[in-house]
């Protein structure tokens, strides 16, 4: 069935992507309203036990407000004029009384993947919440393994091209992953992956007639920079309805500057996730003292800059850990921002592969 989706679904975007790539060499400063229909399917990307929650193809309906800069921010020239907006998603599950609709809103990112100010193509990267009303129910919808909270993370990955009908109007096309989960702060928590191909118009509200295109941050890049972050967050052990556990990290950071849009480093973590000690405790391990239930991991990380905001990207391994994890590996994703030259504000969210640990709220310092 999957095999017969993805065919369907890269036929369509194989034919119908073409006509919409091809677009003038320009750019449209200003405030653009679009309005998108998503047609497309569920992936159980991490069970086939999900299957039989799947009954229909999944349409949904996204309404945009992007903004289209002129260049007057240093980080807006260096990544050609990348929009920024937020986004309204609606999307009904193909199974209403198992999984319900899913709603969204999510600020994002269209980044050109082109080397100049060529409009044709963009890599659409968002981060925000999701709201799903069906959720796991132990007595009435037991099935529903998927979502335990009706809060979650959404997340938003999109190649998607645009065709201006005119200087005010255009039509967009893409095709792209959106995740829908809560980051294992309750359980089950699997999550929901839609595929689905998009297309609508955007018009340009509040159109600038001049654009500033050029303007330059002329100060020295610092090449070495080092950082602390301190971090706390909150996980559900299996099985749903189960006991709420704490956790800390400590992470000691050093980064060398590559550009003005990203960084390259590595670093050690120090975690304390008491969650752990219950699923060891499961499996007839006790620890004598807590110290034994701190984990060190040693890691690579890749952050992405945009002004004063950063979205790092980690992948580390535990060097020491009482609780085996498969590889024995780590990853950690999500946004920072920097207030001053000092002061660090984190959400990031820490994975063992495709399974969320929990989600980091914290903060750090920079020197």
């Amino acid at each position: 069935m999957l095999r017969r989706e993805f065919r369907y679904m890269y036929v369509l975007f194989i034919f119908y992507f073409p006509l919409v790539a091809y677009s003038q060499d320009s750019v449209r400063c200003g405030s653009w309203i679009s309005a998108n229909i998503h047609y497309g399917f569920i992936m159980p990307a991490y069970s086939n036990s999900m299957l039989y929650l799947i009954r229909a193809h999944v349409p949904a309906i996204e309404v945009d407000y992007l903004y289209k800069p002129c260049g007057s921010e240093p980080w807006e020239t260096d990544y050609h004029l990348a929009e920024t907006g937020v986004a309204f998603f609606s999307g009904w599950l193909g199974n209403p009384t198992e999984l319900g609709n899913m709603y969204g809103v999510y600020p994002f990112v269209n980044f050109h993947l082109q080397q100049n100010y060529s409009e044709a193509l963009y890599l659409r990267f968002g981060v925000g919440l999701g709201y799903l009303p069906v959720i796991f129910n132990r007595l009435t919808n037991y099935k529903n393994d998927v979502i335990g909270s009706h809060l979650n993370a959404m997340i938003n990955l999109r190649l998607t091209s645009h065709f201006y009908l005119s200087d005010r109007l255009r039509l967009e096309t893409g095709l792209g992953i959106t995740h829908c989960s809560d980051g294992n702060f309750t359980t089950p928590n699997l999550g929901i992956n839609l595929l689905t191909l998009n297309t609508g118009l955007s018009y340009c509200i509040n159109p600038y007639k001049t654009c500033v295109k050029g303007a330059c941050d002329t100060a020295p890049l610092r090449k070495v920079q080092n950082e602390i972050l301190v971090a706390a967050g909150i996980s559900q052990n299996e099985p749903p309805g189960g006991r709420y556990f704490g956790a800390v990290t400590l992470s000691g950071d050093r980064y060398y500057t590559l550009s003005k849009k990203s960084r390259f480093g590595g670093g050690v973590d120090i975690f304390n996730n008491y969650a752990n000690i219950a699923k060891l405790q499961a499996q007839n391990v006790y620890l004598s003292s807590p110290i034994e239930n701190t984990q060190i991991g040693i890691k690579a990380a890749y952050e992405l800059t945009l002004g004063n905001l950063t979205m790092p990207m980690e992948m580390g391994y535990y060097v020491f850990t009482k609780f085996q994890t498969p590889g024995n590996l780590y990853n950690r994703f999500g946004l920072r921002y920097f207030f001053g030259k000092h002061a660090i504000a984190n959400l990031t969210l820490l994975t063992h592969f495709a399974s969320a640990v929990y989600v980091e709220w914290g903060g750090g310092y920079r020197f």
